[in-house]
């Protein structure tokens, strides 16, 4: 237990002015409660992304019991408590306490460490209380501790059934988040009961977390069958659906990977802070889980479907765990980590389809996307500069916007001369194209849409992704209309 200096004084009541009783003790608990998080899972997360080789330290541990586990965690972990997401509610609910002249305990299962660490960051506990390495603060034995400091009655702040001996004993029950069956249960043993509501996520906001919106650049892997024309065989058709529904729910486990190993980053984005894992709307188990779930169906899938797809699919996969663990935190080679990610796309398209390879289009694949890449980091450091803070997480400093600038626009030239090769080497000599002038039109267009896509991340405009900026920008539309119009012309024109 580690006693705090309070941050209110009591306050003193005039001569003939009536005292209002001092309101009783209020205990708050940690996880899910006063945060909407589990801490055990923060630090676990924090040593799985960052200290890899501590986690067969954090498992030895565990054969010493859960308290050991979460003391060795707490020692081997690093959490930023200042950004963690604090419920709000009951923020408000120990600030009100507080004014009223209550004392306000944290006592929580979390290591010791950890309730100190959360209650300097917020600086209204007179003490904090936590496991201490041995025994494990929960359930009934934390029933006791509250019993025996605070034998004249206390009101505590809870969200689970393990609370319930506690609230046996509490004078008041305030319950955060909790289901309809332990409300019932706390009700039926007559303790007054207060409820602080969460929200649950809506089907918008697992939308969201698994970003079905980013399926879109799964599109790609209709590209090598379209240009092929084998697009028009039903069964490559049905094949390439399929194909794009299991790639998604590998893309789609690996987008919640990389935002679990980027809460602490994610929270201190002005932005990002408010996604589902950074605000805690949805727990880091739940979202494991999900993770799980979706990419053993995904890679099992590919694997029935065809071994080369499942192969690109298991290649996706270590790739995107590799930019996750390390290769985000490394300039530059994380924008090149993502056009190769891109590139791996097309490949699982060729899967499809009973032809040869073409290296000249996953090239220009590549270097497309790396300028597309380079391009939102250039805006994110723009914007920036011009509000004096870091780009937290991605290795980049101050002044850098220089080099990606010049970098990214001669990525963007190249993969307009990639693509003019792709045409003459693999698409023309192949005679799918009736006529070839309008073909040839096709990287002037996209030549034009790059340098589009370049202003706005020279000024720092470019806010989204460059993708969702071209579903969203009728401009980029016009541009898609016009290589569409080309590529239909040299499809069915004579000439």
């Amino acid at each position: 237990m580690t006693l705090l200096t309070p941050v209110t004084a009591k306050r003193s009541a005039a001569p003939n002015q009536k005292v209002a009783p001092v309101p009783c003790p209020l205990i708050v608990d940690l996880d899910h409660t006063l945060v909407r998080t589990d801490m055990l899972h923060e630090t676990l997360i924090d040593i799985a992304f960052r200290r890899p080789t501590q986690l067969l330290n954090v498992l030895f541990a565990l054969r010493r019991g859960r308290a050991s586990l979460k003391r060795t965690a707490a020692i081997a972990g690093n959490v930023d408590y200042a950004s963690l997401p604090y419920e709000g509610a009951v923020v408000q609910t120990i600030m009100g306490r507080r004014d009223a002249g209550g004392e306000i305990h944290l006592v929580t299962a979390a290591d010791q460490s950890i309730a100190d660490g959360v209650a300097e960051a917020l600086g209204c506990f007179d003490s904090a209380t936590g496991s201490d390495g041995s025994s494990n603060l929960k359930g009934p034995t934390k029933a006791a501790l509250i019993a025996g400091r605070f034998p004249d009655g206390f009101d505590y702040v809870g969200d689970s059934a393990a609370d319930l001996p506690i609230w046996r004993q509490a004078r008041g029950a305030t319950v955060v988040g909790g289901s309809t069956a332990l409300l019932r249960r706390i009700q039926r043993e007559k303790i007054p009961v207060d409820t602080i509501e969460q929200r649950e996520l809506s089907l918008k906001g697992w939308a969201k977390l698994l970003r079905l919106h980013q399926w879109s650049k799964n599109l790609l892997l209709f590209l090598p069958p379209v240009l092929s024309h084998d697009i028009f065989d039903p069964s490559v058709a049905v094949f390439s659906l399929l194909a794009f529904l299991l790639f998604g729910l590998v893309a789609s486990s690996t987008y919640i990977i990389n935002d679990l190993s980027d809460l602490q980053a994610d929270r201190l984005h002005a932005t990002k802070r408010k996604r589902a894992l950074a605000s805690g709307r949805i727990r880091i188990s739940t979202a494991l889980c999900v993770a799980a779930a979706m990419l053993g169906i995904g890679l099992s899938g590919a694997l029935w479907a065809s071994i080369g797809l499942g192969i690109t699919c298991l290649c996706y996969l270590v790739l995107t765990l590799a930019y996750s663990f390390v290769l985000k935190r490394e300039p530059l080679i994380d924008v090149m980590t993502i056009a190769m990610l891109f590139g791996l796309r097309i490949l699982a398209g060729m899967m499809v389809i009973d032809r040869p390879i073409s290296l000249w289009l996953i090239t220009f694949t590549i270097i497309l996307f790396l300028s597309l890449a380079l391009a939102k980091r250039t805006a994110e450091l723009v914007q920036a500069a011009r509000s004096k803070r870091m780009v937290h997480g991605r290795g980049y400093q101050p002044g850098d916007e220089v080099l990606t600038l010049s970098l990214g626009v001669s990525a963007g030239l190249t993969s307009v001369v990639l693509m003019v090769v792709y045409f003459a080497v693999d698409a023309v000599p192949a005679t799918l194209y009736s006529a070839q002038t309008p073909l040839f039109l096709i990287p002037a267009i996209l030549c034009l849409w790059i340098m589009r896509i370049w202003i706005r991340a020279h000024r720092g405009t470019l806010n989204d992704d460059p993708i969702l900026f071209a579903l969203r920008d009728r401009g980029s539309w016009l541009h898609a209309v016009a290589c569409v119009g080309c590529w239909t012309a040299a499809l069915t024109f004579h000439g």
